[in-house]
């Protein structure tokens, strides 16, 4: 806890949680003079009750998976940063070195090279592939369970009270739209991992949040895994696994030339052994974004941001033929590349001077 409520952490907090937001007055405030706030948020961790409005749906990610998240106030979202400042390099001194997702320079392209690299490196033991994931993982994560295992290597009864008033903001599971709930989700299948990977001696094994797979050369060792992993999470975590597993051949040609077996689809890409593409629904929203810009007489600073973001999806694919057909000649990305550029200099020149104001 006094790490927590060190004057340091504090400040690193409120730069992190303040990204994206500094146009908003209390962020401002907060900004132009923080060493007055660090007693404020001292208390108000020590001091802390949730409290929070309704749940409020989204849709979620490219199928659009409706989701009831809660929204935390920034002062909220400032102490889950103190909290998770803390907790970082506790919880990635025993995580498996292919857990991605919600981890600092652990995204999708950093998940999708390390499975090329697999499927084109070692096409035996690549010739099976297990896909699974877990039924409502973030909603159905028992708190006790959750609070047993954290209490394992945290002895800080303040702090563990500070945690368990974060974790039992909902009845079950963990709230989504808590930066400390990706982590703490992360951090509670860490046994799983290692299990799947030491005593279970699985070949190839990526786990993106609850999204698993695991590669094999023997399909009926991958069914008797996904038996044991889904005892494992029913008697150790009180987790369940899906139903809607697979277990499938992946793409490969036969002697006559003929294409049999099936692509892997994770984490918006489609994987085969001698190319990646992207998903089909992420590919249509970016050809159907492209030419919607096109009959703009001139695109906003948002749809140059989404963009210049898809842009990564092409460079990290073997998509060029698509870029050619659908995207290059509807889009300029040097164009937006130099909108955003000048965008963003004259915010900052703005923010500056209105931080200037607020000091003065």
């Amino acid at each position: 806890m006094e790490k927590v409520l060190s004057s340091e952490n504090i400040k690193l907090a409120i730069h992190k949680a303040a990204k994206g937001k500094r146009d908003r007055r209390r962020v401002r405030n907060i900004l132009s003079d923080i060493d007055t706030y660090i007693p404020y948020f001292q208390g108000f961790a020590i001091r802390y009750k949730h409290r929070h409005k309704p749940p409020k749906t989204i849709f979620d990610g490219i199928r659009q998976k409706k989701r009831q998240i809660i929204v935390p106030s920034f002062d909220e979202q400032v102490l889950h940063h103190m909290v998770v400042n803390v907790l970082e390099p506790i919880i990635k001194h025993g995580m498996y070195e292919h857990v991605h997702g919600s981890i600092p320079k652990r995204g999708p392209i950093h998940g999708k090279k390390q499975i090329e690299k697999w499927m084109r490196r070692d096409k035996k033991n690549c010739r099976y592939c297990l896909k699974m994931d877990i039924r409502h993982f973030f909603g159905s994560i028992p708190h006790h369970l959750l609070l047993k295992y954290i209490r394992r290597y945290i002895r800080d009864q303040q702090f563990l009270r500070l945690l368990e008033e974060i974790i039992t903001t909902t009845d079950i599971g963990l709230p989504l739209g808590f930066h400390t709930s990706h982590w703490l989700a992360n951090w509670y299948l860490q046994g799983l991992d290692h299990y799947i990977k030491e005593d279970l001696q699985a070949v190839y094994y990526m786990r993106y949040m609850d999204d698993m797979i695991v590669f094999g050369p023997n399909k009926r060792k991958l069914h008797k895994m996904r038996k044991s992993i889904g005892i494992y999470l029913r008697d150790i975590l009180g987790l369940e696994l899906k139903d809607n597993y697979q277990v499938f051949n992946l793409e490969y040609v036969d002697k006559h030339g003929n294409i049999k077996g099936r692509d892997l689809d994770y984490m918006g890409f489609r994987f085969r052994h001698n190319r990646v593409v992207m998903r089909r629904s992420i590919m249509l929203r970016m050809c159907r974004k492209a030419r919607r810009i096109s009959k703009k007489e001139k695109p906003t600073i948002h749809d140059c941001k989404q963009m210049m973001s898809a842009l990564s999806w092409l460079k990290n694919t073997d998509s060029y033929g698509m870029y050619l057909k659908h995207i290059k000649p509807y889009v300029n990305f040097q164009y937006m590349k130099r909108r955003i550029s000048r965008y963003d200099k004259r915010m900052n020149r703005l923010r500056r001077m209105e931080d200037g104001m607020v000091l003065c």
